[in-house]
């Protein structure tokens, strides 16, 4: 397919597994377009911006996407014991990782419209809504990159229903370091807390489940009554849900679509991270994807 209105692969969704996955059936000599819901890509962050070093290995981390590097994490448990793990990584500047990958599919041949969703699905034809109204896309195969609430999963049936709900502030840092910091306590039920420092500021955020009587707004009050003595004025406020309910069935043959990222549940059950499996899941189903549209049977 080769017309503007027809492709081989739709991807809805320009986060990591989006991009990743349009960029390797780009590569692969499909005609891929992505769609995303927000105006510009990468923006607002939703994220704490941790990501192991060993992600470099699949994908190039560009400069301006690095915030600072971490060599140890610092968990501290329940009952005051504290823990310090080698875990060296990044924190990024996460809305400028997102854009580097999408200008790596861009480059790569796909097609990318914001401010644009994806209304509905019947059989291989999509409408979408964006700045100049509905259209109708034709794509052989459809990648769902749409976040834990995802609109391509409702179309196969697939819902995160186990999450937890997370709130972040971005604040002054005074004590710059290089290590991350989780913590563990009854007052964030079935989550943690986190402190990841960024520079000279910090992402200073609780993850909570509500199922087990978790409120995040006062949990964070909680937590950053605990390191008021470190941290200085509030810049910037986000949270939402993060999947921790397990993989979902993230392939519908005959569909023909493929969830990737939070839409499939793919993040970590325990700390809801969930960069390095969004790029690896995400190229891997724009392989599977570029196979299927040329009429590969075994992909």
């Amino acid at each position: 397919m080769n017309d503007e209105k027809s492709f081989d692969v739709l991807v809805v969704g320009a986060g990591p597994a989006g991009t990743s996955a349009a960029r390797v059936a780009a590569e692969m000599g499909a005609q891929v377009l992505i769609i995303e819901k927000r105006k510009k890509i990468g923006e607002p962050v939703q994220c704490a911006e941790y990501i192991p070093r060993l992600l470099g290995q699949q994908v190039k981390i560009p400069p301006q996407a690095i915030s600072q590097e971490i060599r140890d994490m610092i968990t501290f448990m329940p009952d005051g014991e504290t823990l310090r793990k080698h875990a060296p990584g990044f924190i990024l500047n996460r809305g400028e990782f997102d854009r580097a990958l999408a200008m790596k599919a861009s480059r790569a041949g796909a097609k990318i419209l914001t401010e644009t969703k994806a209304v509905s699905k019947k059989d291989n034809r999509v409408q979408i809504s964006g700045p100049s109204g509905e259209d109708e896309i034709e794509a052989t195969v459809i990648i769902g990159a749409d976040g834990p609430d995802s609109t391509v999963g409702s179309w196969i049936g697939q819902k995160n229903r186990k999450m937890m709900w997370a709130v972040q502030h971005t604040v002054i840092w005074k004590q710059p370091s290089w290590d991350t910091e989780v913590y563990f306590s009854r007052d964030y039920p079935g989550g943690y807390a986190w402190l990841f420092p960024k520079g000279e500021t910090a992402n200073v955020g609780v993850g909570v489940s509500r199922d087990l009587g978790g409120v995040a707004k006062e949990a964070l009050k909680i937590f950053k009554e605990r390191i008021k003595d470190r941290i200085g004025a509030l810049l910037g406020v986000t949270g939402g849900p993060i999947p921790v309910g397990g993989p979902l069935r993230s392939i519908d043959e005959g569909a023909r679509v493929i969830l990737v990222g939070d839409a499939a549940g793919h993040t970590h059950a325990i700390t809801g991270g969930g960069i390095p499996q969004a790029v690896i899941c995400g190229s891997m189903a724009g392989m599977a994807a570029a196979a299927c549209a040329r009429g590969d049977k075994e992909a």
